[in-house]
């Protein structure tokens, strides 16, 4: 099942629980089964918080282009928050004197309550190992909601079952289980705040993308490696000192880190590869002809020349758009090998220039400047 289906059917177990509580409640008169009832309803919202916030985790737009995948930490939040009040409401009901019990019902209490507690304990479970593997914070977060309603069914059992023995038990089982759950979540509480604060990937995490890295015989240096963890979601960012011939080879080479990284760390969401040459190791220079930012159409609607070389950082130079001439004589004054852009020039005297000085145009249906540069790394070496 998928990460909203587990949190649709955490919903609606929790909304049939609190039905069934609330029903028993009402025949034996037991406050804390009452209250467990307003319990469930707590953990029908924040099932209700889970879905929402991984259903719109997954949204991208021009506002939002790496996605709102934050959401589901924010979601795991709010429900360490309800784990919180939890902890507080069963706290609360063990320091509260002794109910009376309408016997004739308790029967249907105790179905209810078993019910409950084996239901609650099912799914948290299964709940649980399906966050883990989807890799959802928030799934994660609810099963813990999930199994703090168990251990509330449970606390509301004991005190049933201790009726019939003439003994009342429920005050301190209900202090034990308040304060694990109050354990749980502010472990919980730390965790999430922790990946919206965007804190480093685990050290074993880390140390394989380090070998994935080192596993190209043309990486010399790892100069820098972050890995930030959040929305259960794993984002690299390295910079890297690659030993190759030219410029083309050295972006098809990152290209392949960024492949095999993403290939064998599934919830690795993005990785950004910067690299730099070794001394005397680049010798291409690839020109992309630009117009208000996109890759230009023609030579004659060039405003700007972007020169890449050495670690891919950029030289921009400005140039008055109409004249190809101006255009190719910087290019060769500027010793471009590769020229992208969407056409050939017109002209001959032109084409020629380009051609006498070793200039390889390349055209391209791309509008990104950077997908051109990469759609050039890739193509020109099969």
């Amino acid at each position: 099942m998928r990460k909203e289906h587990w949190a649709l059917l955490s919903l609606g177990l929790n909304l049939l629980q609190a039905f069934l509580k609330l029903v028993a409640g009402l025949l034996t008169g037991s406050l804390s089964l009452l209250g467990d009832a307003v319990h469930s309803l707590s953990d029908a919202l924040a099932s209700l918080i889970a879905f929402l916030s991984i259903k719109f985790s997954e949204v991208k737009n021009e506002k939002f282009p790496y996605g709102l995948y934050k959401l589901e930490n924010v979601g795991a939040i709010v429900i360490s928050f309800f784990l919180l009040f939890t902890a507080w409401e069963i706290l609360q009901r063990a320091l509260k004197g002794e109910v009376k019990i309408n016997e004739e019902h308790l029967p249907v209490g105790i179905a209810v309550v078993v019910f409950s507690l084996v239901s609650s304990l099912t799914l948290s479970f299964l709940e649980r190992r399906a966050g883990k593997r989807l890799n959802s914070p928030t799934l994660v977060a609810d099963s813990y909601h999930t199994l703090t309603d168990a251990l509330a069914s449970f606390v509301v059992l004991v005190s049933l079952v201790s009726y019939y023995l003439g003994y009342n038990l429920e005050r301190w089982a209900a202090l034990i289980v308040s304060a694990l759950i109050f354990y749980t979540a502010f472990g919980l509480l730390k965790e999430q705040v922790g990946a919206i604060l965007d804190v480093s990937a685990d050290e074993e995490t880390v140390e394989k993308i380090k070998r994935i890295i080192r596993s190209f015989p043309e990486v010399k240096e790892i100069k820098r490696l972050l890995v930030r963890s959040a929305g259960g979601r794993l984002f690299v960012d390295a910079v890297i000192v690659i030993d190759a011939e030219d410029f083309i080879k050295s972006h098809r080479v990152a290209d392949e880190i960024e492949k095999k990284i993403t290939e064998e760390v599934p919830q690795v969401e993005m990785v950004f590869i910067h690299y730099e040459p070794s001394p005397g190791s680049e010798r291409t220079k690839v020109a992309v002809l630009t117009r208000n930012g996109e890759v230009a159409k023609s030579f004659k609607e060039t405003e700007e020349i972007l020169f890449f070389s050495g670690a891919g950082r950029a030289d921009r130079v400005e140039l008055k758009p109409g004249k190809e001439e101006c255009v190719a004589k910087e290019l060769v004054r500027r010793g471009a090998d590769i020229v992208v852009a969407g056409h050939h020039p017109e002209s001959n005297r032109v084409k020629w220039m380009l051609h006498r000085s070793g200039v390889f145009i390349w055209e391209t249906d791309k509008r990104n400047p950077y997908e051109a540069l990469s759609e050039v790394s890739r193509e020109a070496l099969r």
